[in-house]
């Protein structure tokens, strides 16, 4: 356990026209996740950072509510104010698997199969994946998606039930998709990607372990093979405390004709 951080070396200049509450936010901001507060370090009580500011509680507390709102620290009731764990990254530039992904830097990462089975497909979904409507003709997988023990992500996956058959006999749990569909010839190799701010609803929070109504991301993706035919269409609702989204910009493809389609359902 750590003892709580020393913050007496925050200055706030009172001459300047930015609140006071939020210049001791932009300043622990600064640190929090740097050698002097490392994460799952405890920070001061509001009354002792108030004393240490020469400010009061109120100014401390606007402060810390702001840091919580952007998943920098966890409040635990009656324990103390705490420095989360860092974001993972999202990087919207490649295409590749989330356990492949994240794997790859380190993360242990583990995937429970809530249900998988053949669905009847939304008119969006057979217009998608072009597969004709059915009692069965779609495969639906949903999976919980959990980094070093904690649970991030709720997927749904979509996938046409003729051409990806041979997955229904396949145990998804811990296993890569990619790696599963690769094995019996089904290889995505490129695809679009939008990203939404949405709340989990009751059943996203319980499956996350979180409150209904916090904030979080909506992944959609549709991914194509070499045939340009469509491979996967899938739903991600990833916790925004624990993921930031990257993207590259480049002003010579800023009149690029090449708009994706909307993927919603």
């Amino acid at each position: 356990m750590y003892e709580p951080a020393d913050i007496s070396d925050v200055v706030v200049d009172e001459t300047r026209p930015v609140p006071a509450y939020y210049q001791v936010y932009e300043a622990l901001r600064q640190r929090l996740g740097g050698p002097d507060l490392p994460p799952g370090s405890r920070l001061p009580t509001e009354r002792a950072m108030a004393e240490q500011l020469g400010m009061s509680r109120a100014t401390v507390r606007e402060a810390l509510t702001r840091l919580e709102r952007d998943g920098l620290v966890n409040r635990r009731q009656g324990d103390g104010t705490y420095v989360a764990e860092p974001r993972v990254e999202h990087d919207m530039r490649f295409l590749h698997g989330f356990s492949a992904e994240l794997a790859r830097r380190g993360h242990r990462v583990r995937s429970k199969v809530l249900a998988m089975g053949t669905v009847r497909p939304s008119a969006r979904l057979c217009e998608v994946l072009r597969v004709a409507d059915g009692p069965d003709t779609v495969i639906e997988l949903r999976r919980v998606r959990s980094l070093d023990g904690s649970p991030v992500s709720l997927e749904t996956v979509w996938l046409s039930a003729d051409r990806c058959a041979p997955l229904l006999g396949v145990d998804l749990n811990d296993r890569s998709l990619y790696d599963s569909l690769r094995a019996f010839g089904v290889q995505p190799v490129r695809g679009h990607e939008q990203l939404t701010a949405t709340v989990l609803d009751d059943f996203e929070a319980t499956c996350l372990d979180q409150r209904a109504g916090t904030p979080a991301f909506l992944v959609e993706r549709v991914t194509y093979d070499a045939a340009d035919r469509a491979v996967e269409y899938v739903k991600s609702v990833l916790r925004a405390d624990r993921f930031t989204i990257r993207t590259d910009l480049d002003l010579e493809a800023a009149g690029s004709p090449h708009t994706p389609p909307t993927t919603e359902s």
